[in-house]
């Protein structure tokens, strides 16, 4: 075995184009999403020039992500679960834009950027735990293990590489960009 195979078994990424599929964009959006925290904490920031406002921002991840986690949970066991991902990813996607149109914009308004957060983070708790019980009817189960070993490794990544990027980003580009 040669590269990364050697120390990781990366089958589930050669063998199924479904997980391939789900992990490249699982991955895109752990790595956007915690560039969004650090363009968040910067612009909250940057309004405020307040330490108080910057850390209710993880009050405001807080809340949605510990009670609507526990809802998408329920409701990935009612309800079509890749419709659910679909429709939870498409509503973060939407809420994403608008927090970089909101940024473009120059509005300084701490309630908005705060309201945008809140809602990006619902959306994203309730389609997780449908999110990662998918790995789980993809593979086979020899390679189950893999793959979520390679789900687990991709989110430690982008938790290390995206605040570096973001940080790079709004040095470089600015906020908007970020």
């Amino acid at each position: 075995m040669k590269g990364a195979g050697r120390w990781l078994d990366i089958r589930p990424l050669r063998a199924s184009p479904p997980f391939r599929r789900l992990w490249i964009g699982t991955s895109l959006q752990s790595l956007g999403r915690q560039i969004t925290v650090v363009a968040v904490l910067f612009q909250v920031w940057e309004v405020t020039g307040s330490s108080f406002w910057v850390g209710f921002v993880g009050l405001v991840y807080a809340v949605p992500t510990i009670v609507l986690t526990l809802v998408g949970g329920s409701l990935a066991d009612v309800v079509d679960r890749r419709t659910l991902i679909l429709w939870t990813t498409c509503g973060a996607l939407v809420v994403s834009v608008l927090l970089a149109l909101q940024a473009a914009s120059g509005v300084r308004s701490l309630p908005l950027l705060l309201g945008l957060v809140c809602l990006q983070t619902a959306f994203t708790s309730l389609g997780s735990p449908a999110r990662r019980t998918v790995v789980v009817r993809l593979l086979p189960q020899g390679q189950v293990g893999a793959g979520i070993a390679l789900s687990h490794i991709s989110f430690q990544a982008s938790t290390l590489i995206g605040p570096a990027l973001a940080g790079l980003l709004i040095a470089g580009a600015g906020l908007t960009v970020c």
